[in-house]
């Protein structure tokens, strides 16, 4: 039985998603909350997923602990969110907030294979599916930082002390972009300044520029 802190929060909560129902078109969902309060690590889902054995050849297998995926059908043109994180502070909370960690562990030494803590992806297709030759990629975003009226971050990127360390063979880089050719380089805008005023690289000098469109 839940106690009786947990019980109050339970059935706040459940009020809370009765005064709800109204307003989500009758929405079917797993629904799960409680109010921890004994120290340490509290998890509202947890899941714990270590593969033994597999495939005979190597990196034949996927190991996903968790894949959620909204899809929005023909005809429905609304918001799809595959998934949505938030960290509260409530008044009164002086809390560090994360609303996301995504972090790699590698304790293989001899492993080579490239560790990536996020990896944006677009796609136009089902996986394996033929590339409709469409790329159908208007208006997409990669990162994209907001905030909502009134308020917004205080710096965009930071790195951390000790973030960027050599290893064994190359100097660490902050933006990376030695694996797109020069070609490919010099079709892009590296920083757009303004919608006039670009910052390129001239592939045959070799040498960035900044290029000002007359208006």
């Amino acid at each position: 039985m839940f106690a009786a802190s947990h019980r109050n929060g339970m059935l706040a909560f459940c009020l809370a998603a009765l005064f709800m129902l109204p307003l989500t078109s009758h929405a079917q969902a797993y629904v799960s909350h409680w109010n921890p309060t004994m120290p340490g690590i509290s998890y509202g889902f947890l899941a714990g997923l270590t593969r033994v054995a597999g495939s005979p050849e190597s990196h034949a297998d996927f190991t996903v602990a968790a894949q959620l995926t909204a899809r929005n059908e023909r005809g429905v043109d609304q918001w799809a969110f595959g998934v949505a994180a938030e960290a509260w502070a409530m008044p009164g909370s002086r809390s560090t907030l994360v609303g996301v960690e995504a972090s790699v562990t590698n304790q293989e030494p001899t492993n080579l294979r490239m560790k990536i803590a996020s990896n944006a992806v677009f796609k136009n297709r089902l996986d394996g599916a033929e590339d409709p030759h469409e790329p159908m990629n208007d208006n997409s975003i990669a990162y994209w930082v907001t905030a909502q009226p009134g308020t917004g971050f205080e710096r965009g990127l930071v790195f951390g002390q000790g973030s960027l360390m050599a290893s064994s063979d190359r100097r660490p880089a902050v933006i990376d972009l030695s694996e797109l050719s020069d070609a490919e380089i010099g079709q892009v805008d590296l920083i757009r300044i303004r919608s006039d005023v670009v910052l390129r690289y001239d592939a045959v000098a070799r040498a960035l520029v900044i290029v000002v469109t007359p208006r």
